[in-house]
């Protein structure tokens, strides 16, 4: 019986993932927010049951979304940035001092988002993307990636509130022993 409520809450929780990864491609400007959005759906798993699950989770989601979505640039930034980080968060959290956990979670955030924008403009270039990226300074792209570190960070704040939101009024509705 526990493996049935396990299957169907990751079913759901995979479901509405995916739900939003797909509605990015109707949201214009949505490139960031749904990869964020989707990515909040895992952390209830990873706390219900324990990262591998989450991880699982995390795997199936990106690989539907790179088979599913569109646009190839959000459903990457959920593969490398959001999805996988909400897997970990729960253990980012635990380190001490706060101001070391909070750089790592800006570094974190920087090499992912730059390993995810290596693989879009070198190794499965779009000419669209390519093009757009090619008139862009250097300085623009440092702005770029502070500004989206910064916005990783709030991610990661709103992550924290939400899953007090779960936890306190969501769970005892979804999970009734």
């Amino acid at each position: 019986m526990k493996n049935t409520k396990k299957i169907a809450l990751c079913g759901m929780f995979g479901a509405l993932s995916i739900t939003v990864m797909l509605l990015g491609s109707i949201i214009p400007m949505a490139t960031y927010m749904c990869p964020a959005i989707a990515a909040f759906f895992i952390l209830p798993i990873v706390h219900e049951y324990e990262e591998k699950t989450g991880f699982m989770l995390y795997l199936v989601v990106s690989i539907l979304s790179m088979l599913l979505v569109a646009e190839k640039e959000f459903a990457l930034i959920y593969v490398f940035v959001f999805g996988l980080y909400s897997v970990f968060k729960f253990r980012a959290d635990r380190i001490k001092p706060k101001f070391i956990q909070y750089l790592l979670k800006a570094l974190y955030c920087i090499v992912m988002t730059a390993f995810c924008y290596g693989l879009l403009l070198f190794v499965f270039p779009s000419p669209l993307l390519t093009e757009e990226f090619g008139e862009l300074t250097f300085w623009f792209g440092i702005a770029f990636l502070a500004l989206f570190t910064i916005t990783f960070l709030l991610f990661d704040f709103a992550c924290s509130k939400m899953f007090i939101l779960y936890k306190y009024y969501m769970r005892p509705k979804l999970i009734k022993k």
